[in-house]
């Protein structure tokens, strides 16, 4: 039997996620970052929409990678996105991450970074564009100050099947090293039911252009994902394993997207 998502559905997720943000507001919690591979989404000209992410390192690296650095494991993070459509391939966001080490207690109120994507997905048997973040970044996730991110973005839709490419190019532009590291992403889902893809998403980190790492120095992780969604809403699990030394061992992560602000502070929706 085919099963639709009805929005009372998508309400009780929405909820369910709140639940977790109020719970990491009252008790000071904080988040770092997003974990996602860009598709063929893009916000429709004027319309302002939150979307928020969480993901935990349930068994992560214990050691830090240089002095000063916060190891990965039992770090829970959250982080809200605010993004706008500017016009029909343009998209405006800003992130607002936030995050804690459940293991130490200590939270953290990370810095907010910017983004500016550019997109075509009128043809959605091939849609491209490209994404570009900007942000400060906290010592203990980066022995650079400032970064920077450019994600091209090209794929293949077909409402059956969903593939998604990203080969980032990750940037510090403060220090001595300024050559970019290839720290690519890969999606693959098919359609299950009506509204539900289950698929795979890979990530990766090569390192700088100049000089690759070695396999084994090099993060592997590969998620086992689920999308739901109905509308514009988008509700998003995955479950992570790492393949090497470099990579954490196993991660989770959630995503709640395509919130309407109007409707979101609107009592009459709810």
């Amino acid at each position: 039997m085919v099963m639709d998502i009805t929005f009372q559905t998508v309400k009780q997720l929405f909820l369910c996620i709140s639940a977790l943000c109020l719970t990491l507001y009252c008790a000071h919690l904080k988040a770092y970052d997003e974990i996602q591979i860009y598709d063929m989404s893009i916000n429709k000209p004027g319309q302002l929409v939150l979307e928020m992410h969480s993901n935990y390192v349930i068994d992560g690296r214990k050691n830090p990678d240089y002095t000063g650095a916060l190891p990965p494991d039992g770090n829970l993070a959250f982080t809200s996105e605010f993004s706008y459509g500017l016009t029909r391939y343009i998209e405006l966001g800003i992130y607002v991450p936030m995050s804690i080490n459940t293991l130490s207690g200590a939270s953290y109120e990370d810095n907010t970074k910017f983004r500016l994507k550019l997109l075509n997905a009128d043809n959605l048997n091939l849609f491209y564009g490209v994404n570009t973040e900007l942000g400060l970044v906290p010592k203990r996730y980066s022995e650079q100050f400032v970064g920077m991110e450019i994600r091209p973005i090209i794929g293949h839709y077909t409402g059956e099947w969903l593939v998604s490419l990203n080969p980032s190019l990750e940037i510090d532009l403060t220090g001595n090293n300024q050559i970019p590291g290839l720290s690519p992403g890969l999606k693959v889902t098919r359609q299950v039911i009506n509204n539900v893809h289950i698929g795979v998403e890979h990530y990766a980190d090569f390192g700088g252009f100049n000089r690759f790492l070695p396999g084994h120095e090099q993060d592997h992780t590969t998620y086992l994902v689920t999308d739901i969604s109905k509308d514009n809403y988008r509700f998003h699990v995955g479950v992570g394993h790492g393949w090497t030394a470099a990579s954490d061992a196993w991660m989770l992560k959630l995503i709640l997207g395509g919130i309407p602000l109007g409707e979101l502070i609107n009592p009459n929706r709810w």
